[in-house]
């Protein structure tokens, strides 16, 4: 198909539901922080660098892609009868279409507090609020046709765009409820979360699609099967202005490497996301690294066109300082 052709589809699908899309991850259990702002401060060690990088194509050429960084750390409580604890990170998302021709980018500051309610320590809940800065950006340099958009006529010959407003940004908050089961065979998360931010007005238009509650809640599990083995499901659901999402599926865990001081795990697994694609996976847990792959497979109307999309996603995660307790790592630190 030619390239103009499909750029136009693209911008056309773009300024029309960019402003209602949130971002999406095929391996959203890797990114913390953008399932539930009372997750930071919550790895197995001191703090944690998170990052995702998904890419979608259509008939090979660049439609959408996301980008993730995230970092959280903890601060040791100054009251040594007193276990619980402040938890703070940070997350940068970046979603691009048709090569950043248009981005919109998002800056979130979390905070969490984690209190223990178990003499072991193994139990807790975690309250989380979060402050983000969505800003919208659009490099008109790199429209090569002479159509653009107009607020009247939508593609019209005028070229000054002057329907859609200059970097248009956004303020918006957001909190979570998280609790958390840890011990040495076994760990489980569940957590519910009120988004309140949005994608800022990018047109003249004089309705907002992105405006309303984003509710959604998790599931994480991990279970060890044997001395090495382990089963890990994860599972999530998410609602905005009456519009409902879910994602699911699990992995299984196989050791590389089996011995006490080192964590080398292979994790082969399958989950889907409602209504749109089958997503094989496979990660690496080695120690204080994580390295996940996954590839969608769509099952949506496009997938029996003659355009053709296809998404990659990989993931990379790094922990940092001293390993906080002799529990089960897992692929949800």
């Amino acid at each position: 198909m030619n390239l103009r052709i499909i750029i136009s589809l693209v911008l056309i699908v773009s300024f029309v539901t960019a402003r209602g899309q949130d971002p999406i991850f095929s391996q959203p259990y890797t990114a913390a922080q953008f399932l539930s702002p009372a997750s930071v401060g919550a790895g197995g060690y001191g703090s944690r660098v998170q990052s995702n990088f998904r890419s979608q194509l259509i008939d090979g050429n660049s439609l959408y892609r996301t980008i993730a960084v995230g970092w959280d750390t903890r601060f040791q409580n100054e009251y040594a009868d007193n276990i619980n604890y402040l938890g703070v990170g940070g997350q940068i998302i970046s979603d691009q279409v048709m090569g950043g021709i248009m981005q919109t980018n998002y800056i979130s500051a979390n905070v969490a507090y984690h209190i223990f309610i178990d003499e072991l320590s193994n139990k807790n809940f975690s309250l989380g609020m979060g402050l983000t800065f969505a800003q919208i950006s659009l490099d008109k340099s790199k429209l090569r046709f002479g159509d653009q958009f107009d607020y009247a006529a939508m593609y019209t010959g005028n070229s000054t765009l002057e329907s859609l407003k200059p970097f248009p940004s956004k303020f918006s908050v957001n909190a979570g409820v998280l609790y958390s089961a840890h011990n040495e065979k076994m760990f489980f998360q569940v957590g519910a979360n009120a988004f309140y931010y949005s994608k800022p007005d990018f047109t003249e238009f004089s309705f907002n699609q992105t405006s309303g509650l984003r509710a959604t809640s998790f599931i994480n599990i991990e279970k060890s099967i044997s001395e090495s083995y382990s089963i890990a499901l994860h599972g999530a659901f998410s609602n905005r202005n009456n519009n409902n999402q879910f994602y699911a599926g699990g992995f299984i865990g196989i050791p590389i490497v089996y011995q006490w001081d080192e964590i080398r795990r292979l994790y082969l697994g399958c989950f889907y996301r409602g209504g749109d694609a089958i997503i094989p996976s496979m990660s690496f847990l080695m120690n204080t690294y994580r390295l996940g792959f996954s590839y969608d497979i769509y099952n949506n109307t496009l997938s029996s066109a003659s355009i053709r999309q296809s998404s990659f996603e990989i993931t990379l995660s790094k922990s940092f300082g001293t390993k906080r307790n002799e529990f089960f790592r897992t692929i949800f630190d």
